[in-house]
Formats: structure tokens, C-alpha cells, sequence
């Protein structure tokens, strides 16, 4: 979640990956330049840091889904030994919300992703209020993730809670805790333990008995199980153990959590942006930071570091040294592709003499061309969402075949056609299926695969173009932040060429959309030639190398083209 980058900062300022002075630079870009640091993961204003952008919200478990699925991919077709990544998703359960953080996590279940790993912070609080006041998030979510197919861990409270848990014989706590609803639960975390005590406690004579032995301030430190570096330690160990299923981890939390009574659990925490010098001093003394008074209340408070050599830091460099380096981390390893010569385009540019030839059928005659190329050939990675007949490429079904993990359990109806549907498991098209928002994810993660997994793949995503910018507008633009490179193709384009559809299909206007994204080269070909010129000019700048971008440039290329000659 893109809100966490403060922390990733810190951790990375501890580590000696950030200066003094680049933390004061936070989200002053410009003004700090070059110590700048983006308020957000952002790969293109930071390219050497930043990996993944995950804002606007929901857009990061999207990404994460699909960013597994393509590791997979890429290992079933022998392009990466991806065998020991594993995703990582830390997300927020009012992010739960947005329809992209859901909405594709069947796909996850179905291929078997253990590779992937969500981590929602239930702190229960989104910006005006709580996430559910009269329910339940984390059961809700528990709900939606199990009837999904994912293994589920809860995180719910700390050790504190285990003799309270130990002497529940006849369940009465646990029914407490599942009765009380959330908005009760995040009083709870701004009241003393006295209140506590009567309002949680105080209706059943049994659980009164229970804390009868418990001080007040006992009761007020009964704390949440995702602030219990053992409990996490232990949840974390049993998602990366576990097999045959992605895993999320629900893990419940207080807002503003060691932040004082001002802040922990205040539906006003989103927008309070500084702390007193009282609150600085209760934060320091809740922490035992060696700090004193004077430097807290003389102008800015400092940063703390505990020292290079000291145990905490020397064992975060042992342990990233031991997980293969440091996070996050952004290094582009490919080298520029062999490109295939003025050959593979010849087909194309000649035309096609007195016949008519609609530019979609151009471009699908010179995809298949240049995937017979033994250089790049297997490095293409055709997108589509349940739209590969509309655009004649069902004829790619026979011999480049359609991912599947599971391989074709089944007789295909048209097996004996010349055009049989398959399934392979290296099957180089994706089939996403009807969901645009799955594709262009797809389309990412193939496209930062240079960067990631130090192999260019070329992905080609082709649509109706009325459901491309106007849709996913905002994938593309995160598709620019992450320097992710491809082809996309708007299909089917023009106000005419589905006029029978109704003007829910009459694209006229992508182009101008496609005009306000600063990495996004657009072309609406009229002509097959200038088809063959823009894919190899695109080629060129993406995949080949020159003196001032050695390792391509990192922009996108999209077409509209026809279906109409």
C-alpha cells in the first residue's frame, strides 16, 4: 500500500540506503532535487528504488496476483527460474474495498499461486472512519478470501490474550470478540483500561472473572496480534510453509499504533500530520529512544540511528544479505534483444496490391511473422480478454496455445479442426478472460520483466479499444510508472466499425486519452506499411539499445486499428 513508504524510508535509512538529507527531501521532488523522495512507490521518478507503484489503491493485490502468475508463466515457458520468488502484497483493509483488490482472486486459487502472499493490515480504520463499524472486516474478508480458494491466517491478538484464551472453556470470550462489533473495538483503543474493563468485561459474570486478578493497565495493554513480532514471525512462517494455495494473512492492528493517545485509533489520524513536543516525548519514551528533552523541543525533532555497528543494524544487513539483497530494490540486468531484420517486415510493408485489407488483419499477419523469429520469437506474449477470434487470432490457438497451468483436462469441441482450441501449460497467450483490468496487469508485469527478472518479454495486449484508456486509464498510467514497455493494440477502433453495437463500442476518442500519458507513443495507422514501420520503430526503442538508452527506452506503444478496410 502506497501509504507505508514512510516506513520503507526509515528502514531503508537505517540500512544506509538513504541520507539525512533525501529524508528531508520526502515528497519535495523538485525542490529537493536530486535528494528528492516521491510520496508514493514511483519506479519512474525513482528507478533504482522503487519496483512496484501501488497507488491509486487496489491497483497493488491486482499487481501482486498478476505478477505471480507471470513468474510462473515465465518459468513453465524456461525463460526464468523463478522457482524461489514469492510475492509479497501489504495491503489495507479499507483497500479491500476498491473492486481491483478482489476481484481477480479466484485466478489466484485456480493456478495454485503459493507464491503469493497478501498481508492486510485490519487496523479498522479508513480515512473518515471505520472500515465497518457495525460488522466485522476481518471476518467479512475471511469469507470472501476462503469461498475464493486461498489458505486463510488470521492474526487477531497478542500473547497477552493466551491465559485469558487458555481459560475460555465454555467459549463465553470468544463469543464476546465475535459479537463485539468493530466500531466498538476501535473505542476500545482509545479508552483507559477501566473502561475496558466495563464495557468488554463487564456483562458476563464469567468474564469478569476472568480479569478480576488484572490491573487496569493490564487490561488496557491486552494488545492486537498483528503488533506481536512472535505472532507475525509465526504467521509468516506458516504462509511461506504452506502449499497448493496462495495464503492472506489478516492481521489486525491499531491505527497510529505507539503514537499516543492523540493519535491510536482517532478517526481524525489520517489527516493529522505532526505531533506535539508532548507527543514526541511520549512516542520517544514508549520506544526508549535515547533522546533528550532538549533536542526534542528545540525546532525539528532529529533522526535516530542507533549506530552502523550496532546489533539491530548489523543483523538487518546479515538478514537481507541472507534473502538475497536488499528491499526494495529496482536493477535492470537485460542486455538489448537481437532484433530480426527488414525481412520480417517485407510481407507487410509491400501491401497487399488491389485487395482491401483491414489494418487489425495487418497487424496480426505481422505478429505471427516475427514470432517465427528465432531471436525474439518466444519472447512475445499475446494478451487478449475473450476477444482472440474477434481479431483473427484464433489462428495463433494451434501452435502458440493458451497458458494453463493445469494443461487441456478435457476434449476440446473443435479438436479436430484445423483451428482447435489448446491449452498447454507453456502455452505462450494469456486467455484472461472477460476482465480488461486482468489483462493490463498481465501486460505489466510481462512488460517489466526486463527489469524484474532481467529477461525483455514484448507483450502484445489487444482489445476493444473503447475498453482500453477508457477503462483502465488507470492501469496505463501505473503501466508508466513501473517503466513497463509493449504493445497495446485498440481493436476494433473507429465510430463505425460496431455502430450495431450501440456507442458503448464506438471508440472515436482513445487516442486523445492515450495523448495525455507522457510514456505512451500513439499511432492510428491508416495503412499495413506504416503498421510494419511503427512495430519496428517500437521494437527498436523498447528492445534494441542506442548511446543514450543503452537498455531501451521506457515507453509503450499503442495502435488503434480497424476492422474495416
Amino acid at each position: 500500500q502506497g501509504h507505508a513508504s514512510p516506513g520503507i524510508y526509515a528502514r531503508a535509512y537505517l540500512l544506509d540506503r538513504l541520507t539525512e538529507n533525501q529524508l528531508d527531501g520526502f515528497r519535495q521532488e523538485k525542490s529537493a532535487y536530486p535528494n528528492g523522495l516521491s510520496s508514493y512507490p514511483h519506479p519512474r521518478s525513482m528507478p533504482d528504488f522503487w519496483e512496484f507503484p501501488t497507488v491509486s489503491m487496489g491497483l497493488g493485490p491486482l499487481g501482486a496476483i498478476y505478477q505471480a502468475r507471470m513468474n510462473r508463466y515465465m518459468e513453465a515457458r524456461g525463460i526464468a527460474d523463478t522457482s524461489k520468488s514469492h510475492v509479497w502484497a501489504f495491503l489495507g483493509d479499507g483497500e479491500m474495498d476498491e473492486p481491483e483488490s478482489l476481484g481477480q482472486l479466484t485466478l489466484a486459487a485456480r493456478e495454485g499461486l503459493d507464491n503469493l502472499t497478501f498481508v492486510v493490515n485490519c487496523n479498522l480504520q479508513r480515512l473518515d472512519g471505520p472500515v465497518r463499524g457495525n460488522g466485522k472486516i476481518i471476518q467479512e474478508l475471511e469469507s470472501v478470501f476462503r469461498g475464493a480458494g486461498w489458505n486463510v491466517i488470521k492474526l487477531i491478538w497478542d500473547r497477552s490474550w493466551d491465559p485469558l484464551l487458555a481459560q475460555d472453556r465454555d467459549g463465553v470470550l470468544v463469543n464476546k470478540m465475535n459479537m463485539t462489533p468493530d466500531g466498538q473495538f476501535q473505542t476500545y483503543a482509545t479508552e483507559s483500561g477501566a473502561y475496558i474493563r466495563q464495557h468488554f468485561f463487564g456483562d458476563d459474570q464469567r468474564l469478569r472473572a476472568m480479569v478480576e486478578n488484572l490491573s487496569d493497565d493490564q487490561i488496557l495493554h491486552l494488545g492486537r496480534g498483528g503488533h506481536d513480532h512472535r505472532k507475525i514471525f509465526a504467521a509468516f512462517k506458516a504462509a511461506n510453509e504452506h502449499k497448493g494455495q496462495p495464503t492472506v494473512i489478516l492481521a489486525k492492528t491499531i491505527k497510529g499504533w505507539t503514537l499516543g493517545p492523540n493519535f491510536e485509533g482517532r478517526n481524525a489520524t489520517h489527516q493529522m500530520k505532526k505531533l506535539t513536543v508532548d507527543d514526541l516525548k511520549r512516542f520517544r519514551d514508549r520506544l526508549h529512544l535515547p533522546i533528550s528533552d532538549r533536542e526534542l523541543e528545540s525546532g525539528l525533532p532529529p533522526y535516530y540511528h542507533p549506530g552502523r555497528n550496532s546489533e539491530e543494524i548489523q543483523y538487518m544487513h546479515d538478514r537481507r544479505k541472507g534473502l538475497g539483497g536488499y528491499v526494495p530494490t529496482r536493477v535492470v540486468r537485460s542486455k538489448a534483444l537481437a532484433l530480426p531484420d527488414d525481412r520480417a517486415y517485407a510481407t507487410v510493408k509491400k501491401g497487399t496490391g488491389q485487395q482491401s485489407i483491414a489494418t487489425t488483419m495487418a497487424f496480426v499477419r505481422l505478429l505471427k511473422d516475427l514470432m517465427r523469429d528465432k531471436e525474439i520469437g518466444r519472447r512475445f506474449v499475446l494478451i487478449a480478454p475473450d476477444e482472440y477470434r474477434t481479431f483473427g487470432m484464433d489462428s495463433f490457438f494451434p501452435s502458440a496455445k493458451i497458458y494453463n497451468p493445469l494443461g487441456q483436462q478435457y476434449e476440446s469441441v473443435d479438436r479436430e479442426l484445423l483451428l482447435a482450441y489448446k491449452e498447454s501449460p507453456t502455452g505462450q497467450m494469456l486467455h484472461d478472460g472477460i476482465s480488461e483490468a486482468g489483462c493490463t496487469a498481465s501486460l505489466i508485469a510481462a512488460g517489466s520483466a526486463y527489469a524484474t527478472h532481467g529477461e525483455p518479454m514484448i507483450p502484445v495486449y489487444v482489445f476493444y479499444s473503447m475498453f482500453g484508456f477508457q477503462r483502465t486509464g488507470d492501469q496505463f498510467w501505473q503501466m508508466a510508472d513501473q517503466l513497463a514497455r509493449g504493445f497495446v493494440l485498440g481493436a476494433t477502433a473507429g465510430r463505425t466499425t460496431l455502430t450495431g453495437e450501440g456507442l458503448q463500442h464506438a471508440d472515436g476518442h482513445s487516442q486523445l486519452l492515450a495523448s495525455t500519458n507522457p510514456a505512451c507513443v500513439a499511432y492510428d495507422p491508416a495503412y499495413a506499411y506504416e503498421i510494419a514501420h511503427i512495430v519496428q520503430d517500437g521494437l527498436r526503442r523498447m528492445y534494441g539499445s542506442s548511446a543514450e538508452h543503452p537498455h531501451g527506452e521506457d515507453v509503450f506503444y499503442y495502435l488503434t486499428v480497424y476492422n474495416e478496410p
